[in-house]
């Protein structure tokens, strides 16, 4: 009898790896290379703004302190003058940069009522002229000047700029009653002239300021992978780069970055050598971040998802006890998954299953409606253990493998919202809130469960 029970135990090798255990062949995994819908471009809008005082600084030493001029002739009046600036008042408002400078100065003037040539060209004074002066041996006369910049951005991420002088004003006045002479007016003139050069000053000294290294640290910054914790790492993988309108404010500028962008996430880090900074290609305005994402998700996550959700619940069949010990997701073939679940309890192995996950997009919800034993399961059972081929534990294991994703989209939501926020390079610190986050579809991979997420929320970045 022991002869005869060892020989069919060996006739069923091909089922059972012992006799009290179910051990059916591993379904086939057959590669379908259907490809999976392109992934649309994401745009990104990140709010900039760039402290300009360092630039201000610059623009400030650039321009010279001390203005000189003056008129000289033999009859009438000659003058000639001085003006000390103060330090530039920069100011942004709008789309343009005030510059407001207030200073001192001082004049000094003679008169000549008549003069002869007959020994010089130039002439000779017929009588003693006449002296008088502003500001000199006494308190410097105020003057205020001011310019406007209408500033905006090249494509290789410099400065261009337009000056022009809107001030010219004496805060206190200096008139010659002696001779009947408005130095004031003659004097604004005259600093007016000189002031009017210094606009191509202000413009040379503004295109000399240069963005590009702030944006490449932003863009590389950008390009890093972002840490989602147990949800894998993030990768912009940004293509092209466009500004917004610049605005001013006070001593910052205001600007839109807008990325368009093919996102994804991946389980661990991946060699990734982003793209150069890009110059600066033409924007379309939306508001935040609109972003379509992949994700390749590992099935051993899944499983052990779906695990925890199974492990240690018995179920009684025909008075038979089947205690379900792990679930494992074997793979995909075609639209279908393979799932492995291991089990103990009257009788010890291994079931196959082979279902369709279908997505409710509206819900974010998974299930497998025609989930069922694989054939090589089904046909092993109906030999050796017909009790297992029960609608019990398709059901069972079809409710666990059904799944409310709302949870970890909530989740992942508040751990990227997280990953967004801190210094992402020197100097340089961004800002961000994930508003939503919802599965667009579903599709089973060979090796991974390919998931395409779009989510919504708000960037910032300040340097």
């Amino acid at each position: 009898m022991k002869i005869l029970k060892t020989l069919a135990c060996i006739s069923l090798g091909v089922f059972l790896v012992s006799c009290g255990s179910v051990k059916p062949t591993a379904p086939e995994i057959v590669v379908h290379n259907t490809p999976v819908p392109n992934q649309p471009l994401s745009l990104i809008k990140i709010p900039i703004k760039i402290n300009l005082t360092p630039y201000f600084e610059e623009t400030n030493k650039a321009v010279p302190k001390t203005f000189r001029g003056g008129d000289k002739q033999c009859v009438g009046v000659s003058y000639k003058y001085k003006f000390d600036r103060k330090p530039i008042e920069f100011k942004g408002v709008g789309e343009s940069i005030q510059f407001d400078c207030s200073g001192k100065y001082w004049v000094k003037l003679n008169y000549c009522v008549e003069c002869s040539y007959l020994l010089s060209k130039k002439g000779n004074c017929m009588m003693p002229r006449i002296y008088a002066s502003c500001g000199v041996d006494e308190p410097m006369r105020k003057m205020h000047v001011a310019y406007k910049s209408k500033i905006g951005i090249t494509k290789d991420y410099r400065l261009k700029s337009k000056t022009t002088l809107t001030k010219v004003k004496a805060l206190s006045h200096c008139k010659m009653t002696l001779f009947n002479f408005n130095a004031t007016s003659t004097l604004e003139k005259e600093v007016r002239k000189a002031m009017k050069s210094v606009e191509k000053d202000i413009d040379k000294q503004i295109s000399s300021i240069d963005l590009k290294p702030e944006m490449e640290a932003t863009w590389n910054a950008l390009s890093e992978p972002v840490d989602l914790g147990g949800y894998g790492f993030m990768y912009m993988r940004a293509s092209r780069i466009s500004i917004g309108d610049i605005k001013y404010k006070g001593d910052t500028v205001y600007f839109d970055v807008y990325l368009k962008a093919y996102p994804k996430i991946f389980l661990d880090t991946i060699t990734y050598t982003p793209k150069a900074l890009p110059n600066l290609s033409s924007h379309t305005e939306q508001e935040g971040f609109d972003v379509h994402m992949d994700i390749a998700a590992d099935y051993d996550s899944l499983s052990s998802i779906l695990t925890s959700s199974i492990k240690g619940t018995k179920l009684d069949i025909k008075g038979k006890e089947v205690i379900f010990d792990a679930i494992d997701i074997h793979g995909a073939s075609g639209t279908k998954l393979t799932i492995k679940v291991d089990f103990s309890g009257s009788k010890k192995g291994t079931l196959y299953l082979t279902g369709t996950p279908i997505f409710d997009s509206e819900k974010q919800h998974i299930s497998f409606p025609d989930l069922e034993f694989d054939i090589k399961t089904k046909s092993l059972l109906l030999k050796s253990a017909k009790w297992l081929f029960d609608k019990k534990v398709t059901d069972l294991i079809r409710t666990s493998a059904s799944m409310d994703l709302k949870p970890y989209l909530d989740d992942m939501k508040k751990t990227l919202s997280s990953s967004l926020n801190g210094e992402i390079a020197t100097g340089v610190t961004m800002t961000g809130e994930v508003d939503e986050i919802l599965i667009d579809y579903i599709f089973p991979r060979r090796e991974y469960l390919f998931v395409r997420i779009h989510s919504k929320g708000s960037l910032g970045i300040k340097m």
